[in-house]
């Protein structure tokens, strides 16, 4: 794992947490089969001041890059993935210049007061991942999109290799708000799309879409 800060004129403004999500390996490989652990990072967190200038983020994930290509050149690439199913497309990655690599289809659970809770936290927080449980505790399961973006950090000659391999298509075409979708679990066997909730910069929902959470 490796934690890294961002400062200005007051102090401590920023903190960034890279390491690998719950499958490490399998993640890598999916999107560049040759590589293993200890040739990327993936940026799990990424947190700032509030009264941080708008491009703090960008400027933040730039100085990063730089940090780990001199102090850890056996690195080779970096990713993210941008959380849609939140209401984040990837704006800070695309400003950063990152490679757009397609999404795929992700869930989580909102309770009736608006609060995320992520499938992980059903059995620690509620003791249960029944779909008719979750009814009953006032659970409502949506899907969206999750984004992946990649930062190649290594040499030209090995950024066309790993291009060529991957089964992606990486380029600087990249989601906007209005690509973000919302489907709704509408009974057993069943989805609704529904519209775009509003997502405060807390990350709490707020004014979802109709018959969210009824």
């Amino acid at each position: 794992m490796l934690t890294l800060g961002y400062f200005d004129s007051i102090g401590l403004a920023g903190v960034s947490l890279w390491g690998w999500g719950v499958r490490p390996r399998h993640t890598i490989q999916k999107l560049f089969p040759s590589l293993g652990t200890s040739d990327y990072w993936e940026l799990n967190r990424l947190c700032l001041r509030d009264d941080c200038p708008s491009n703090s983020e960008s400027e933040f994930i730039a100085r990063c890059v730089e940090w780990i290509q001199a102090n850890q050149p056996s690195r080779k690439v970096l990713i993210s993935w941008a959380d849609g199913v939140r209401g984040k497309p990837g704006y800070v990655y695309q400003a950063s210049n990152w490679l757009y690599g397609g999404s795929i289809t992700t869930e989580i659970y909102i309770t009736a007061s608006g609060e995320p809770v992520h499938p992980r936290l059903l059995i620690s927080r509620y003791g249960t991942r029944s779909l008719k449980k979750t009814d009953e505790l006032g659970l409502s399961k949506i899907w969206g999109n999750q984004f992946i973006y990649v930062r190649f950090i290594c040499g030209h000659k090995e950024r066309k290799r790993l291009l060529k391999e991957s089964p992606n298509q990486w380029s600087c075409t990249y989601p906007k708000r209005a690509n973000l979708k919302w489907t709704i679990q509408a009974g057993e066997v069943s989805r609704e799309t529904c519209d775009c909730p509003t997502i405060e910069s807390s990350g709490q929902f707020r004014d979802p879409a109709p018959n969210l959470f009824d």
